[in-house]
């Protein structure tokens, strides 16, 4: 990064002078980026992030993680070919060998939907393995330890499942694969279709700007879902007060968080969790079995894992 940005200054000193005087949009724009935490010795002072401890080394803040549903399609290769066995579609989609796409197939945790396009059908088995792998997985297993550990004050998980196109580099959405197929009075795809929540695919909801909305459910699900992450960005509880609401009117929120019941935190191997829609019901930790056969169960933490 010194180096792109032209900061060849001889003293690290005078390095990160030079970097701080770089335009943000300079820096992220940069060929190399800096994609993961710092170890600065203030901010972050240890190597890892210890979740199965209350020993001071974690700040006391309530935290809040989850996914879309199907970040991971979002980072699987969409075949290019048109495969003959499903096997040969996780294959080519995970980049992983015969013998562990077999693997997958004969767990039978990951089930094979059958819609006539063995590609698709394979690629939705490799998405769901990818989202587990590279995200639901240990994000669950981060925030029971620290949850249940006292590491964090308290944890909140979610899981958005409506959303709108994302990060699609299969181009999936050429195909309303990202947004619902368009149907006649749905131009934009209909939500209630089946269709990827991609990553970054829960932005205009989160933050309550989602265009364009596809249905009335789109904008009362955004108006709902950016309530929540609003009340937690000021309190650290993502359950805003309906008197709140009743006073600002905001009527749909107010039914919706009704409807949806409160957002517990997490508390156990289960959960609980809110899987966010329009309204948001509460459920335990999706895929839970896929995870211990991914060898990402919910102990992983606990049971040496870092």
């Amino acid at each position: 990064i010194f180096e792109e940005a032209g900061c060849n200054q001889t003293t690290l000193a005078g390095q990160i002078t030079c970097l701080k005087a770089v335009p943000s949009q300079t820096l992220v724009n940069l060929a190399t980026v800096a994609r993961y935490v710092v170890q600065d010795g203030t901010i972050v002072d240890t190597e890892e992030l210890d979740v199965t401890n209350k020993n001071g080394s974690t700040a006391d803040v309530n935290v809040i993680f989850g996914t879309t549903a199907n970040d991971g399609a979002s980072f699987s290769t969409y075949p290019k070919v048109n495969v003959t066995s499903e096997a040969q579609g996780i294959e080519l989609a995970l980049g992983i060998s015969a013998a562990y796409a077999q693997d997958i197939i004969n767990s039978g945790l990951f089930p094979f939907y059958d819609t006539g396009n063995l590609t698709l059908d394979s690629f939705n088995v490799s998405q769901r393995v990818a989202t587990d792998k590279t995200f639901r997985c240990v994000d669950e297993a981060t925030v029971y330890a620290g949850a249940t550990s006292g590491a964090f004050k308290s944890a909140y998980y979610y899981t958005i499942t409506r959303t709108y196109e994302g990060y699609d580099p299969n181009n999936l959405g050429l195909s309303g694969l990202s947004q619902g197929p368009t149907e006649p009075g749905y131009p934009y795809g209909d939500p209630e279709l089946p269709y990827f929540r991609l990553h970054g695919s829960d932005l205009g909801f989160s933050y309550g700007n989602q265009y364009p909305l596809r249905d009335t459910q789109d904008l009362e699900a955004s108006q709902l879902i950016s309530g929540y992450f609003a009340q937690f960005a000021k309190s650290g509880n993502p359950n805003p007060s309906l008197r709140y609401l009743q006073v600002r009117g905001y009527t749909n929120t107010t039914q919706g968080v009704r409807e949806s019941g409160p957002w517990q935190p997490v508390s156990s191997k289960t959960g609980p969790t809110k899987k966010l829609d329009w309204p948001a019901p509460t459920v335990i930790f999706p895929d839970l079995p896929q995870c211990a056969f991914l060898n990402y169960s919910i102990e992983y933490y606990f049971e040496g894992g870092s």
